[in-house]
C-alpha cells in the first residue's frame, strides 16, 4: 500500500465521515482523516471536537478493511467500511476514560 493509495481511501471515506457525527449520546465532528498503512492493514486517524475538545484518535483497521485498497470498490463496500469505522469511532469516545486500550487509541490536542 502506497502513500498514494492510502490518500485515494482517504477520499473515499472523506465523504462519509467528514463533519458531525451523532449517536444517542455524543456529538463528534470530525475535522481532518487521514489514512496511514501498517503493511497488509492500515489506521485511520481522525482529528475531531467534542464538547469543546480537540482530539486526535487512530482507529486500526483490519485486514478485512484492505478492500478498499483494491482498485475501486463498490459504493456500498465503502459505505459499509465507514460504518463501522464511525461504530468504532463512538466505542472509543464512550469507553475512552474508562478503558486502558481504549485511552491509549486517542490523544486529546486541546
Amino acid at each position: 500500500m502506497s502513500t498514494d493509495d492510502g490518500q485515494r481511501v482517504r477520499n473515499l471515506l472523506l465523504p462519509h465521515l467528514m463533519g458531525q457525527l451523532d449517536d444517542s449520546s455524543a456529538t463528534l465532528d470530525v475535522q481532518e482523516i487521514e489514512v496511514v498503512s501498517r503493511g497488509r492493514s492500515f489506521d485511520v486517524v481522525l482529528e475531531l471536537l467534542a464538547y469543546g475538545e480537540r482530539w486526535r484518535v487512530r482507529l486500526p483497521r483490519d485486514n478485512s478493511d484492505s478492500i478498499l485498497f483494491n482498485g475501486a470498490p463498490a459504493p456500498h463496500v465503502v459505505r459499509s467500511v465507514a460504518n463501522m469505522i464511525r461504530i468504532h469511532l463512538f466505542e472509543w469516545w464512550h469507553t475512552k476514560d474508562r478503558e486502558r486500550r481504549s485511552a491509549a487509541m486517542g490523544e486529546r490536542l486541546s
